[in-house]
């Protein structure tokens, strides 16, 4: 048995922190194994709602001016293709402490280089990639058949596009389905990488519960769209909110109630798709005969409105649906187990933790920190509870910054009025305070703790007069 741990990390894609650990009626018996063996983080957030830039955040545990990435690679929107030349990730600093690591599905850190340019060693069933970058190291994107046999009950609208799939059942055999054979690819890494000296990463990457929703029918048959409850904010008024809001949620005005209830129900089965594929890769572990070894960690890239606020899907939306993920780990003799962490952590935390428990230099810039201090004991007192998260767009371009404490969440939006919401009154965040003189005080305060934190991370949009400084006020230096 190797004295530093291997590790095995699962990343679904657009799941909301609520749809393990009996958050809400979605099952999850695979994560809330872990949860019971393990660690559960109960304030766990994604850097950016946005698949592309928050996967290089996960792999270079950096902000995306410091790593390049600021939105979606794949699109002719994007700001840069690539992380920059000399990005440094978690990968090839366990690669550099002599660890084997495979990755398996979903990529979308680059549109120019594979995982294989980043430090691993092998690249199974790949998706998110830029066909020209696979075909020159001699692979091809496999058909996705997770659609091919979708009987499709909703399509959606938008104004300048034809009706498309929102959501539906797969009838796809589900041995035939994407996660199940991306679980099988990762299965046959642990199989192969336990019969080698070395310490082994091994990361599985599915694209569901992502939309348009269409779980398998055995899933669907376990939520009954009549006992789904719409969401807390679901009449949400907009009032003294980016106008945004209202914009987006017409996209989805045409739905009825059921229709909405529906689609909800169809996530939180598509969800429990995915717990499944967990419970396969733990049951494999756990025949390898390392699991007492292996720190396993589950989280996702990003959350999901799911109805929240009269919305769906991802993108600007500074809520906790889209931004609060789910984050389990597991590390026998080292996490207790069934401890419970209320601290804030965010998702690229996560690259500093793989690089401090495998023995690794630390990255550079150091814009996140290793949990591992959390799991000995993960209420601390001395840990800073405050997440730091930004978003440049995804194919409209405007530029978001957001800091999150313990009760409150300030959101400066470049493009209209500024957000505060006081999760102590308002944990559905309905009401917009930033304006009300009641909240001078904490709203000076997360005013100041977001510059503070624009600055000690470098970031480039507090550097220049014309950039937040033009409309963030700064207590103690404007007016």
């Amino acid at each position: 048995m190797t004295t530093r741990p291997n590790i095995l990390l699962f990343v679904s894609d657009q799941q909301q922190w609520q749809t393990i650990c009996g958050r809400s009626p979605a099952h999850s018996p695979n994560i809330n194994r872990l949860a019971v063996e393990g660690m559960r983080f109960e304030r766990s957030y994604a850097t950016v709602a946005l698949c592309c830039p928050s996967r290089a955040t996960l792999i270079s545990g950096q902000f995306p001016w410091h790593n390049g990435i600021f939105n979606q690679v794949h699109v002719p929107e994007r700001m840069h293709g690539d992380m920059v030349p000399d990005v440094q990730t978690y990968s090839q600093k366990l690669r550099d402490a002599g660890y084997r690591l495979g990755y398996v599905g979903k990529w979308h850190a680059s549109w120019e280089r594979t995982p294989l340019d980043f430090g691993f060693h092998d690249l199974s069933v790949p998706s998110g990639c830029n066909p020209e970058t696979l075909a020159r190291i001699g692979m091809t994107e496999e058909p996705t058949p997770r659609r091919a046999a979708v009987d499709v009950e909703c399509r959606v609208t938008w104004p300048g596009d034809a009706p498309h799939t929102f959501y539906g059942i797969d009838r796809t055999p589900e041995e035939e389905t994407r996660p199940h054979v991306e679980t099988s690819h990762g299965i046959d890494l642990i199989e192969q990488y336990t019969a080698r000296p070395e310490p082994w990463f091994v990361t599985i990457n599915v694209v569901e519960p992502h939309d348009p929703y269409t779980p398998l029918a055995r899933y669907a048959a376990h939520y009954n769209s009549a006992d789904v409850t719409l969401p807390a904010s679901w009449h949400d008024d907009f009032a003294n909110k980016p106008y945004m809001n209202q914009r987006d949620a017409a996209l989805w005005a045409a739905l009825s109630e059921e229709q909405v209830r529906t689609a909800i129900a169809r996530y939180w089965a598509y969800c429990e798709q995915v717990d499944t594929q967990v419970g396969r890769i733990l049951d494999a572990l756990d025949r390898s005969g390392q699991a007492e070894n292996t720190l396993v960690v589950f989280t996702s890239d990003h959350g999901d409105m799911c109805g929240a606020h009269r919305q769906f899907i991802k993108g600007w939306q500074p809520y906790e649906e889209t931004y609060r993920v789910p984050l389990v780990m597991r590390w026998s003799g080292v996490i207790p187990a069934g401890s419970i962490c209320d601290h804030l952590v965010q998702l690229h935390d996560l690259a500093h933790t793989f690089a401090d428990v495998a023995g690794g230099t630390p990255i550079f810039p150091a814009d996140g920190r290793s949990l591992r201090p959390l799991f000995a004991d993960p209420q601390r007192t001395d840990w800073e509870d405050v997440a730091f998260c930004q978003y440049y767009g995804g194919e409209f371009l405007y530029t978001q910054r957001m800091v999150i404490t313990e009760r409150f969440k300030y959101v400066f939006n470049g493009f209209d009025r500024d957000e505060l919401y006081d999760f102590g009154t308002d944990p559905h965040e309905m009401v917009n305070v930033v304006d009300d003189s009641a909240y001078r005080d904490p709203c000076d305060t997360m005013r100041d703790l977001l510059y503070t934190q624009m600055e000690r991370h470098g970031d480039p949009y507090a550097q220049n007069r014309y950039g937040a400084p033009r409309y963030l006020p700064r207590p103690g230096r404007i007016g």
